[in-house]
């Protein structure tokens, strides 16, 4: 089981990914850009690198469930 402090909420609007704000530099609505085939290897539980496009910073997803995307290191 994955800590709460590694897990980033997140939200679809229409086929887009969503985070509500950056947990690097603190941006609002960030749109992530995965591959719809890199989304589901992440809820299948594959890590998947994804740069946030704000700051250039790289997420390591290790999964993702309905609501959080979890990572390799403490986002919170």
């Amino acid at each position: 089981m994955y800590e709460f402090s590694h897990s980033w909420p997140y939200e679809w609007v229409m086929d887009d990914l969503y985070v509500e704000e950056c947990p690097f530099c603190g941006e609002r609505s960030v749109l992530i850009s995965l591959k719809k085939e890199s989304i589901q290897l992440a809820q299948e539980g594959f890590k998947t690198h994804a740069v946030m496009p704000c700051c250039h910073e790289k997420l390591v997803i290790v999964n993702m469930d309905d609501d959080y995307l979890w990572s390799d290191r403490a986002l919170r």
